[in-house]
């Protein structure tokens, strides 16, 4: 038995498989993303196996603060951003070791023009709909905005240019991964729309344990799944799409000081206090502002704006691929 397929074409970026000599089924791709996610978790586990060690070796029992000091904070805080690498570079030898296709074909083709005027727009509309999800709330009076950038100090200042990085990283990490490998896995056995409804599973799926997680969060992460879609699908590239992701999340955590999917971000320039007994609602409760329908609303304007713009574009115009 083999795994070619009749040839077809899929628009870019998601007809990278087809150009892999040993393309990845649908199956091995969703293994290649499970093992992906737990290659994260090894820097913290490596971590906290030399804790242990040093506990042992001292004999001095680590307390609640020594274990904070540890794992939380905003060592640990960027030791998680900044492990997205190893995910990361678990895909990138995937793709040329197994598959032996170009790094590019992922979703990064295009000269540095494309690649630059794509990702600045994307950090652009990020920080556009961000400031409307934190704005709504406080305009309402469930919730205020304080300024707290002058305490910040120069460790703060640099702690948040860091998070800039790691958040660019992390988000661009989790766009190869879904909207680009994963979904390039199954447009190319099921067609474009599968691919779609999977990475957008899969992605909501992979966030599902979050802090505060819950009904309107859950259908946000899937609403954003789709949008992303969309916008990779429009570019015709994961540029733009990897951009807003990493800058949104910065602009939730360090610029507006907001909790990233119910996790606390640290030194931020402004801080996000929700009045007491505000309306979780609009202010996302313990998850944070994508726990808002502030954002839901925010995610259907902005899947609006992408299909608007594929319908006055070529690419709107394209044939779907059915299932081979």
């Amino acid at each position: 038995m083999t795994d070619e397929l009749p040839p077809r074409s899929l628009p870019a970026p998601f007809d990278g498989m087809l150009r892999a000599r040993r393309p990845t089924g649908i199956v091995m791709a969703l293994v290649v993303v499970v093992l992906s996610g737990i290659v994260l978790s090894l820097p913290a586990i490596a971590q906290a196996i030399a804790f242990a060690a040093d506990a042992i070796a001292t004999g001095v029992r680590p307390d609640r603060a020594a274990l904070v000091a540890a794992f939380g904070g905003p060592g640990g805080t960027l030791l998680g951003l900044f492990s997205f690498a190893l995910a990361a570079l678990l895909i990138l030898l995937w793709v040329r070791v197994k598959e032996r296709r170009p790094i590019s074909s992922l979703g990064f083709a295009g000269g540095a023009r494309r690649a630059t005027g794509q990702a600045l727009r994307g950090a652009a509309l990020a920080l556009a709909m961000m400031l409307v999800c934190v704005i709504v709330p406080v305009v309402s009076g469930d919730a205020a905005l304080t300024w707290t950038a002058p305490r910040l100090g120069i460790a703060g200042i640099g702690f948040v240019l860091l998070m800039l990085l790691g958040f660019l990283l992390q988000g661009s990490t989790e766009e190869l991964v879904t909207r680009g490998f994963l979904s390039q896995a199954v447009a190319r056995r099921w067609g474009l729309i599968a691919a779609a409804a999977v990475q957008t599973v899969v992605f909501a799926a992979l966030h599902g344990a979050n802090t505060g997680m819950g009904v309107l969060p859950f259908v946000n992460l899937l609403l954003f799944a789709l949008f992303a879609f969309g916008v990779a699908f429009s570019d015709g590239a994961l540029w733009g799409i990897c951009a807003f992701h990493g800058v949104w999340n910065w602009a939730q955590g360090n610029l507006f000081g907001v909790a990233v999917s119910g996790n606390a971000a640290g030194d931020s320039v402004f801080g996000f206090i929700p009045a007491d007994g505000s309306a979780a609602l609009l202010t996302g409760g313990t998850f944070g502002i994508e726990g808002s329908i502030v954002t839901t609303l925010v995610y259907l304007a902005g899947i609006g704006l992408v299909l608007a713009r594929l319908r006055r574009s070529r690419r709107g115009a394209l044939p779907l691929p059915l299932p081979a």
